[in-house]
């Protein structure tokens, strides 16, 4: 890659990381920028601390927040409510499966001129695979904000207890499981030994044991399906075989809590938790995360999380959204994204400076794990079409029939295959 000399992109950012106005734009018009963002447990803090610090550079520039929404979906499913009444967001952090979603509605605008005028990806910094997970059809409507890899959640004392060695986890989830019940003899009642999120925004953890076989949720046209086959079977498999062992079904905050509180092993979820899992642990075990399986030599992860994406529709609010945009994705915005939660950064820049994640990571292992995972990141499958939304909840009423043993794998796919197919637009590529 490409960048400016190492000592003036040191100058440059040193300074802006401290609040110093490293750049003041020309005056002109003030614009008050209408901002969405999800997940207010999580980005509340980052976001406000992210605003005040592009207003000190951008005195011109505004952020008025909307109240933050739950999740991705309910943010995509306010957002086409808001197109119909014309008050949609200037920019908005959008789940990265939710893109095509958007642009097949024509909203959001494509980046790709702001991006060439200030240098290219190269110089802003953006990691080329991460950047990528921001098109649709060729052109870059989303900049990757917060990058999200599966992994293992690991109480060592637990898993220990239960005569599992930390450092040296069976990679198969049989044998995982099996660890899991060993535990929960060992540590007696109120123990779970593993729980697997199944019930993530997007089907994104099913998503995780489809690819990490080797396999696809849609074919290459992008609109029929592809998880109706060996890996997807296999993933079903997988997902009967975790309500067969016990294990409960808990709510995606209910695991958490439980993990934190010392209850649960092995918990598998978003690397989204980790900042706030070191911190709710405070030392009372000890806490390691470990990288999701690979169930295939060809095996993949998703990546999720989510991107930013400008939605404004004249020229100057345009502008003055690429620049937040290019702010909170760049490597001020991502080194404090990075400190205040567990997601990986999408700007190479942020961690390649030693004063921003320069020395994070190894001073921080459990988020490590998430970056050793880049190399084998693919796209987080989207469903095309007005049903889309539709199609994640089905996914996830036939996995909650897996995981509490109401329905076989085999019984499953059949009717998941059917009820999904019905609900997919007439084919036209991608």
């Amino acid at each position: 890659m490409s960048y400016r000399p190492k000592a003036f992109v040191y100058r440059l950012f040193t300074v802006a990381i401290l609040g110093t106005a490293a750049f003041v734009s020309p005056a002109a018009a003030e614009v008050t920028l209408d901002v969405l963002y999800t997940t207010p447990g999580t980005f509340n803090t980052l976001q406000q601390d992210l605003a005040k610090r592009f207003t000190e550079l951008h005195p011109d520039i505004k952020i008025k927040f909307r109240n933050p929404v739950a999740g991705y979906e309910e943010a995509a499913q306010q957002i086409l409510r808001d197109q119909l009444t014309g008050r949609l967001p200037d920019v908005a952090f959008n789940g990265i499966n939710q893109i095509g979603l958007f642009v097949a509605r024509g909203l959001g605008a494509p980046l790709d001129e702001f991006i060439a005028k200030d240098g290219g990806v190269d110089k802003l910094g953006y990691y080329p695979t991460l950047a990528e997970l921001g098109k649709w059809k060729g052109k870059t409507y989303g900049l990757p904000f917060a990058v999200s890899t599966p992994v293992l959640y690991v109480n060592a004392d637990l898993v220990e207890k239960g005569g599992g060695n930390i450092n040296d986890l069976p990679r198969a989830w049989g044998e995982l499981t099996a660890l899991g019940k060993k535990v929960e003899s060992s540590a007696g009642a109120g123990v779970t030994g593993l729980y697997f999120q199944w019930e993530q925004t997007g089907n994104w953890l099913v998503q995780s044991l489809v690819t990490s076989r080797g396999g696809y949720m849609l074919k290459s046209d992008g609109c029929s399906i592809a998880f109706n086959d060996a890996a997807g079977l296999w993933a079903l498999k997988t997902l009967e075989g975790f309500g067969k062992s016990g294990m409960p079904n808990l709510s995606l905050a209910q695991a958490r809590q439980s993990f934190v509180a010392g209850s649960v092993a092995i918990l598998v979820d978003s690397t989204s938790y980790v900042a706030a899992a070191d911190r709710q642990i405070g030392g009372r075990f000890k806490f390691r995360t470990m990288a999701f399986p690979l169930a295939s030599e060809a095996g993949r992860l998703p990546a999720g999380g989510n991107v930013a994406m400008v939605f404004a529709t004249d020229a100057a609010r345009r502008q003055a959204a690429w620049e937040y945009v290019k702010f909170v994705t760049g490597p001020v915005g991502q080194t404090q994204m990075v400190n205040l939660t567990g997601y990986m950064p999408g700007n190479e820049i942020a961690v390649k400076q030693p004063d921003m994640l320069g020395g994070f990571y190894e001073k921080n292992p459990n988020h490590k794990t998430s970056i050793a995972q880049l190399p084998v990141l693919t796209e987080w499958a989207a469903f095309p079409g007005d049903n889309s939304l539709k199609i994640i909840e089905v996914i996830k009423s036939h996995t909650e029939g897996l995981v509490t043993g109401r329905r076989s794998a085999e019984e499953t796919m059949p009717v998941l295959v059917k009820d999904v197919t019905a609900l997919l637009p007439a084919c036209a590529g991608r």
